[in-house]
């Protein structure tokens, strides 16, 4: 049970018969509140009190609380200057973060059970070797478009059940083989934190017999056609689980049917985010515009991450076109800031949190937000330009081109942007009458872990 006061920080008064129920006390601290202190002392008679600066330290506290289940009795209250929509916004965080440590669960055990039936015994041992490399790329991952489709099927269900389970790991593999060919395209050698599968065959090679001097370019082209095979196998195997898992729903047409256009939807954004680069480091007449960048923002990232697999789950459990299309409007836009949080993080995360390089942007000439505002709004075009697309970027290069999206205003921009997009995505599913109240607090506080995280 979450507990906060329906208005201000003094709607819930020390109550020694509450103190005993509850298992956290949490005072948001206002730096120019002064009663913190007052309240700490007030409550720390009887309950463990924790003082949280801002929402990240909250975050940060109840990851750290292994024992922290959906029975857990947590009370959130404010210092005198502490809205109520801050104190909300903590609860629906809480309420998001509880729901998916109870789902993630599930979620693993369902990937597990499936990875075990990727590997045939009867297959070719080159066969073998690649979808153990591809099963290891397909676990422990962060699971979040898998916990969309749940969140999708309970809405449209209003019960928590199983049967969202097999989608789930169709998707969350749907996934894992789209980033084995986008890590080809990207020249990527981390992915999840794990050496990418083409990048393991090339160390793999760099141990056979030189025989001739092709051997690096035919070395580098089997790596990739691998990784392309594998792949394309990945996406078959999603497929057929779908199949093979709702053959007697009344609703697969429908979700098959969303699946593929998801499929496609990101084929096309990925089209464009190989060609834009391309044209723009090569092609004079070409210019990168914020519009074509929005596009590969839409079709790439919010469909695949966000609005596509939300509305599996929704299709699954029965909704109709209408409350489907409702959510998609609401969560459209925080597909777009879930990607320029990437561009953002792509530039200023720790490689640590990322589990991959945060050179790749600009060593791939990476088309973003920041890079479009910089090459169309101010005067460091040229400067950017001589380090974009350079190879072998030293540190002192790349803080430069950090500097350089600083000076211009493009992070500034680039930070306003995303902003103002959780902000009407917030706006637009507090709106929504479709969604049941507590998985509207759910989808309210997965925006929140979005603004916040740092991978």
């Amino acid at each position: 049970m979450i507990l906060i006061p329906k208005k201000g920080c003094n709607e819930i008064k020390y109550d020694s018969d509450l103190a005993k129920k509850l298992e956290h006390v949490i005072i948001i601290n206002d730096v120019d509140s002064s009663n913190v202190g007052d309240l700490f002392s007030i409550w720390n008679q009887k309950c463990k009190v924790t003082i949280c600066n801002d929402i990240t330290d909250y975050y940060d506290f109840i990851k750290k609380e292994k024992k922290l289940t959906p029975n857990t009795n947590i009370m959130i209250i404010g210092t005198k200057n502490t809205s109520y929509e801050t104190i909300l916004e903590y609860k629906n965080l809480t309420s998001f973060y509880l729901f998916y440590t109870n789902e993630v669960k599930k979620i693993e055990k369902e990937m597990s059970k499936w990875n075990k039936t990727f590997i045939n015994k009867k297959d070719n041992i080159l066969v073998k070797d690649a979808m153990t490399k591809f099963v290891f790329m397909n676990s422990n991952g962060k699971y979040l478009r898998a916990l969309l489709i749940a969140l999708g099927y309970f809405i449209a269900t209003k019960k928590d059940d199983n049967s969202y389970l097999p989608l789930a790991a169709a998707y969350e593999t749907f996934q894992t083989s789209i980033l084995v060919h986008d890590d080809i395209i990207d020249n990527a050698e981390l992915r999840r934190g794990k050496k990418t599968i083409h990048q393991k065959y090339l160390e793999k090679f760099d141990k056979y017999d030189l025989l001739d001097d092709n051997f690096k370019n035919r070395k580098i082209n089997t790596a990739n056609s691998i990784g392309i095979c594998v792949g394309d196998i990945g996406f078959y195997i999603a497929n057929n689980m779908i199949v093979e898992s709702y053959m007697n729903n009344p609703n697969l047409g429908k979700v098959l049917k969303a699946y593929n256009d998801i499929v496609i939807n990101t084929g096309k954004g990925e089209l464009i985010d190989v060609v834009l680069p391309f044209n723009e480091q090569y092609y004079s007449k070409n210019k990168c515009l914020e519009k074509d960048i929005m596009e590969i923002y839409n079709l790439k990232t919010s469909w695949y991450t966000i609005v596509g697999p939300t509305s599996l789950g929704l299709l699954l459990g029965g909704s109709s076109d209408r409350v489907v299309e409702s959510i998609i409007k609401a969560l459209t836009p925080l597909g777009t800031a879930f990607q320029i949080k990437d561009d953002i993080l792509g530039i200023y995360g720790n490689i640590k949190s990322l589990g991959k390089s945060n050179t790749s942007d600009i060593t791939e000439f990476k088309q973003t937000i920041l890079y479009s505002y910089v090459v169309n709004e101010t005067e460091y075009k040229e400067e950017l330009r001589k380090y974009y697309g350079k190879n072998n970027l030293t540190e002192k290069d790349f803080n430069r081109v950090r500097d350089i999206f600083d000076k211009s205003g493009a992070k500034k921009y680039a930070i306003d942007k995303m902003n103002d997009l959780f902000i009407e995505s917030k706006k637009l599913v507090i709106k929504n009458r479709n969604i049941p109240t507590y998985y509207k607090e759910v989808l309210l506080g997965f925006i929140t872990y979005l603004e916040i995280r740092d991978n």
